[in-house]
């Protein structure tokens, strides 16, 4: 089988890597499955702390290849299917590790959608962020409905579909569509220091985003007996101990990643 997906652990950073650059790394069937693989190897590997997901050649993801539409045109929709594709998103989602999306390049239509279940999106000078499924006369079927409008609210998420326009980086970062700037010379590289420090952090980091996430959907008592619940955890692990020792101690904390 031919890597479509690169993983390279370094730093306690899991780097995903869309593997190709002569099709502006647009995303296959082989994609869809090799992304749901590598988050399945980092999901039970316990000295990943953070993770980068990126496209090789300065491009995130151009999107959908093509060939994956020649069945649903021949066909019609199989829900099975979009629900694997959709499942090979939601996984980084549900990964309790930081999940940062690199993005250079085209970020469209299903590349975006991806970067959209990525916890933050990091962008470069460069970088041309579209929801571009309307031009297929399709709607966006990989999370986007539900995603954007959390990030950006409901009013410019119609618009930004109902358009498809493309969005360039400082717009994004005004937007919230993306929350950390990179360097055009050196985007990766940052990214990777980004995440080098998350995952040189404290085991509270692993448990941010799914807080944040869930407490979203909840009512207030609820989300406040959560954050009960997730401090009582993250107090009887050896971090916190450790913060308080090192701050006594006047030294920087070494943590455990627990």
């Amino acid at each position: 089988m031919t890597e479509v997906v690169s993983l390279e652990v370094v730093d306690r950073v899991a780097h995903v890597t869309i593997e190709r650059p002569e099709k502006r790394n647009a995303m296959d069937l082989e994609v869809f499955a090799q992304l749901a693989e590598r988050a399945g190897e980092i999901a039970t590997d316990p000295e990943v702390g953070a993770v980068v997901v990126a496209g090789r050649g300065g491009v995130f993801s151009s999107g959908f290849d093509v060939s994956l539409f020649t069945g649903q045109v021949e066909h019609g929709l199989d829900p099975e299917f979009v629900a694997r594709l959709q499942a090979a998103f939601t996984v980084y989602e549900e990964l309790d590790v930081p999940v940062i999306a690199a993005l250079e390049g085209y970020c469209f239509g299903a590349g975006l959608q991806f970067a959209l279940a990525c916890h933050l999106r990091a962008v470069a000078p460069g970088a041309r962020l579209s929801v571009m499924e309307v031009t297929w006369g399709l709607v966006p079927d990989l999370g986007a409905t539900w995603r954007l409008p959390r990030l950006v609210g409901l009013g410019r998420s119609t618009e930004l579909v109902l358009t498809a326009r493309q969005v360039l980086a400082e717009e994004a970062l005004e937007l919230g569509l993306a929350e950390v700037s990179l360097p055009q010379d050196r985007a990766q590289d940052a990214a990777h220091e980004l995440a080098a420090k998350l995952a040189a952090g404290p085991g509270a980091l692993r448990r941010v985003p799914r807080l944040l996430r869930e407490n979203h959907g909840r009512d207030r008592q609820s989300a406040l007996a959560r954050e009960v619940a997730v401090q009582t955890e993250v107090m009887a692990g050896p971090d916190f101990r450790e913060a308080v020792t090192a701050r006594v101690e006047d030294r920087p904390p070494r943590f455990h990643g627990q």
